[in-house]
């Protein structure tokens, strides 16, 4: 699996559009979509080639999040992972982001505290590698 800069790109295309309508959904949740977390979201969106005209369709028509238990660990775990680098992005994590990310756990089959568990893991700096094989080992037991 190639190694990339913001993650190992493992959700499939098919999945692409719903994880990014969860993470606008979760930029969404405190009332603000501040410029940070919209750059974080077009830095993922690049990573799987979506134009900016379909990024811009999947904000102005966000979808109910379905049963996401059918990705593999590694796409639950690159999903997750995201989530949380969103709710960290601003360097504050709210309570309302928390629990977004906590359903978002438990719709992906993780147990909820998966979450608190990944939060030291995730790092601030997007420019920094994602250590997936520590990643996967910590968390998998959550699942």
């Amino acid at each position: 699996m190639k190694k990339m800069k913001y993650g190992y790109n493992l959700i499939k295309p098919a999945a692409v559009q719903t994880q990014l309508n969860i993470l606008i959904q979760l930029a969404r949740v405190d009332g603000q979509y501040d410029r940070d977390e919209r750059e974080l979201i077009e830095k993922i969106s690049k990573r799987y080639n979506v134009s900016r005209e379909e990024l811009d369709e999947i904000e102005r028509n966000p979808e109910p999040i379905g049963d996401l238990r059918l990705l593999s660990l590694d796409q639950k775990i690159e999903l997750l992972y995201d989530v949380i680098r969103l709710t960290k992005i601003d360097r504050r994590i709210l309570p309302n982001e928390i629990l977004f990310s906590q359903a978002i756990a438990s719709k992906l089959g993780f147990r909820r505290s998966a979450v608190q568990a990944m939060i030291p893991l995730v790092s601030d700096h997007p420019s920094e590698f994602i250590n997936y094989v520590s990643i996967k080992r910590k968390i998998a037991p959550y699942l």
